[in-house]
């Protein structure tokens, strides 16, 4: 009993030490932003990445925790073997090699505009004009229209992406359907106007091979939320 007690506290001094085996980690990229995540103090505290994460786990039988990191990180922080998975991605979005779950967040990529900007009909409106994006984002669709004519205006999250749009330092940003419907809703002052809606998607989630997290035991949970409703549900939270 006494060498077992002495293992786990050498354990938990060990840098890097990995999770115990019940435990699920999942990435937080601290550049998400509501409906997808909120964060205190760098610490994901809602959201519809932390409830559907909690939700695998909980089907899954597991304790879960978050790491928190930048979002330039998170394909590192997985392929390492650093966190077992992450919500809310694409195979466009994040280098690596990945377990992908079935498509289960259901979204589209807009433009979004100040409404005394000029309407913007086709990607190829925005050429040379300032876009606002959120830093480490990936904009594939965006990028393989306008190339080197893509302005990037980054900042750190889409909260202050929008502030920005509302001072009027920038027109046009580019950002998630579900994200602008949900801060029209919060925020009854922010006017802007949806111009555009270049691609529809279906967000997954990605489990790095290196991970504590069977491919099986994922899909089996991951699965079973989607057909009895929970996915939905955690969803409709936020519209």
């Amino acid at each position: 009993m006494l060498k077992r007690c002495l293992w786990t506290f050498a354990v938990l001094l060990i840098p890097g030490a990995a999770q115990a085996s019940d435990e699920l980690l999942m990435v937080a990229p601290l550049n998400h932003n509501m409906p997808l995540a909120q964060f205190d103090h760098d610490k994901i505290s809602g959201g519809i990445v932390k409830d559907l994460s909690e939700a695998i786990a909980r089907r899954m039988g597991r304790n879960i925790a978050f790491i928190s990191v930048a979002g330039d990180q998170v394909s590192a922080t997985l392929t390492q073997g650093k966190a077992d998975g992450i919500c809310y991605v694409r195979p466009f979005w994040i280098d690596g090699d990945y377990h992908w779950t079935r498509p289960l967040i259901p979204d589209a990529e807009l433009v979004a505009s100040l409404p005394s900007a000029p309407v913007v009909r086709s990607l190829l409106d925005l050429r040379d004009r300032p876009v606002g994006t959120v830093a480490a984002y990936r904009y594939p669709r965006v990028e393989q229209v306008l190339g080197l004519r893509f302005v990037r205006q980054d900042s750190a999250t889409m909260e202050e992406n929008l502030r920005k749009m509302m001072q009027g330092t920038v027109r046009y940003t580019v950002l998630a359907q579900s994200t602008l419907a949900y801060h029209l809703k919060i925020n009854k002052d922010l006017k802007l106007r949806a111009d555009l809606l270049y691609a529809s998607y279906s967000a997954q989630c990605a489990f790095t091979k290196r991970g504590n997290a069977p491919a099986a035991e994922v899909d089996k949970a991951v699965n079973s939320l989607v057909e009895d409703g929970s996915v939905e549900a955690i969803l409709a939270r936020y519209r």
